[in-house]
């Protein structure tokens, strides 16, 4: 970064605006993303739900501006599986605020009530800038088709200086279905993961069982069940190669211990239980490779966090994701939890060869450092804020290619 742009970021006044922000008042990766992208915008302010007590471990700007009200929400996937997720309405307050901040960019993520407000404020206040996060194609969580609430995301597409998406599949609704303009729309990663903890150990797997990880939910979506058959139908050779932990809980959990149990893997598969984000870094730093066989997931945040530990990769095709953080047979394999003998060979690849998987575990690392470190996040959000705001003085987009963003 020059020091022209490092002067520019240190007087530019940012806001950001969101539903929320990890889960419950524990910031989790925003903590992590904030933390940097406040040391690059000392003027930053992040919105926040004024009912939410926060664990604010990092010192962020937080504006307890909203008081939200929250709905449960289903959502199923062409595929037929369901999402739950939430409808959440900021009361009048919001927008007054947002109105009278002296701002001179708007981040607002996705199309919920509370960054539709900051679309507002910035439509309504002349030489705003407006930076819309939209994460990918929202067909992988069952994205809404409804009409009404179709022409209320082109509205929204329509008033972004900056439209900024993690991948091409993103790019590709913009312009799809939302009919954005293509010179607003910036593809870089402006969401990833890696809970704090020590660095990755990559000197090799000596003699010791290989270490398997899966840290998720218990859920019949996140397709455990499928790795359990993929383990129990291992070559008898392979069977004692590994071990495996389970970090997570779910309403599934008992039906995957008795899985476990008629596999003959009670002594080698591990349910460590559900954790704080804080203590997942300690799970990571002590496995090898990294199990994401997930029947549906729109862009899930764990096989990013295999990345910066630099853990081999098994990822599902069925999550979002996989396209971004597996290079197939590079960094790990794409499996489909559908296919249990084809997840098992894939496995076995890695269980057999030691020099296979170090290499891949290698090259992990080297694709989360290029492309999907916290540094990396943060510098790309405040790349679009510093170019929103240069456009909205009259200058013109100077979009670079996917991922570079020095």
């Amino acid at each position: 970064m020059t020091n022209p742009q490092s002067a520019r970021l240190s007087n530019l006044r940012v806001t950001i605006v969101s539903h929320g922000y990890g889960y419950g008042g524990d910031l989790m990766y925003y903590g992590e993303i904030f933390r940097q992208l406040h040391r690059l915008l000392p003027k930053l302010t992040i919105v926040t739900d004024s009912l939410t007590r926060f664990e604010n471990r990092y010192g962020l700007p937080l504006a307890p501006w909203m008081r939200l009200r929250r709905f449960a929400l289903q959502r199923r996937t062409k595929a037929g599986e369901i999402y739950d997720t939430e409808m959440t309405v900021p009361g009048p307050g919001l927008l007054s605020r947002l109105l009278s901040r002296s701002t001179d960019v708007f981040i607002a993520i996705e199309f919920t009530p509370p960054a539709l407000a900051a679309v507002l404020a910035a439509s309504l206040v002349p030489r705003r800038a407006l930076v819309l996060l939209i994460e990918s194609d929202p067909v992988g969580r069952g994205g809404s088709s409804n009409r009404a609430v179709l022409r209320l995301k082109k509205w929204a597409v329509g008033r972004a200086t900056i439209i900024q998406t993690n991948n091409a599949r993103g790019r590709d609704y913009l312009l799809r279905e939302l009919g954005a303009d293509p010179a607003r729309i910036r593809v870089a990663p402006y969401l990833t993961s890696r809970p704090p903890g020590p660095a990755p150990d990559l000197s090799g797997t000596d003699d010791r069982p290989i270490r398997i990880l899966f840290a998720n939910s218990l859920t019949k979506r996140k397709g455990l069940e499928a790795f359990i058959a993929a383990l129990d139908i291992l070559p008898d050779r392979l069977r004692h190669r590994f071990t495996m932990t389970i970090v997570g809980d779910g309403p599934e959990r008992p039906e995957l211990e008795r899985a476990v149990q008629e596999a003959r893997l009670a002594g080698q598969v591990t349910f460590a239980g559900k954790h704080p984000y804080r203590a997942l870094g300690g799970f990571y730093a002590d496995a090898d490779i990294l199990a994401i066989p997930s029947r549906a997931d729109y862009r899930s945040l764990s096989g990013f966090e295999g990345l910066g530990y630099g853990l081999a990769l098994l990822s599902s095709a069925h999550d979002g994701a996989s396209e971004e953080t597996v290079i197939d047979g590079v960094n790990g394999y794409i499996i489909d939890p559908g296919d249990i003998a084809g997840t098992a060979e894939k496995l076995a690849l890695l269980l057999e060869d030691r020099d296979r998987l170090t290499a891949m575990r290698r090259a992990s690392l080297e694709l989360y450092e290029a492309r999907f470190s916290v540094e990396r996040i943060a510098r790309n959000l405040a790349d679009s804020a510093l170019e929103a705001a240069g456009m909205i003085k009259g200058g013109a987009a100077m979009f670079r290619a996917e991922g570079d963003t020095a």
